[in-house]
């Protein structure tokens, strides 16, 4: 990209999109996080204070290429 591009590179990325991201380089994972995108649209459409519901996947489930 830096042939057709002015780029700084930055190191690693914690952040980026609206999704907070978390990696563990030795155990090869990675975590993607949006809690402050959806508080910040929340707060955007005064919805803060609405009421949780339950999500189509179940908490926890380990998403992998197989």
């Amino acid at each position: 990209m830096s042939s057709k591009f002015e780029i700084k590179d930055l190191g690693a990325t914690n952040y980026i999109l609206g999704m907070e991201i978390k990696r563990d380089r030795a155990k090869r994972k990675l975590w993607l996080n949006q809690r402050k995108y959806v508080e910040t649209i929340l707060q955007r459409f005064n919805m803060q204070d609405s009421k949780l519901v339950k999500v189509p996947i179940l908490v926890g489930v380990k998403l992998s290429v197989e």
